[in-house]
């Protein structure tokens, strides 16, 4: 292939993707749920999320009774944004130290 047609064309790829990234916007795929809470109810954790768009679920670390580092997590099942709460639950062996939620523009 001739340089000059090499230029022509590695331009034209370039210009061609800057021009992709302008006309899609950034902001679309970056959406996430907003306005979340969550709550400690005897061995869950339960997570709400009220505005904004995208999906989201509860988390919780759940310790083994007597043990100071045998933990697992747990989750919840992922929600999309006014779906309803979603609960992570530790098992009656376990102790929950931690919970919060997590949030994803994407189904989990």
């Amino acid at each position: 292939m001739k340089a000059g047609l090499r230029k022509a064309l590695k331009a034209a790829v370039i210009g061609g993707l800057m021009a992709g990234a302008v006309i899609v916007p950034a902001t679309a795929a970056q959406a996430l749920p907003s306005h979340c809470s969550d709550k400690y109810v005897l061995h869950e954790y339960w997570a709400n999320c009220t505005s904004g768009t995208g999906y989201y679920r509860a988390k919780v670390r759940c310790y083994k009774i007597g043990s100071s580092t045998q933990y697992t997590t747990r989750y919840g099942v992922g929600r999309k944004v006014g779906e309803g709460i979603s609960i992570a639950s530790c098992l009656i062996s376990e102790e929950p130290t931690s919970g919060t939620w997590e949030l994803s523009n994407t189904k989990f």
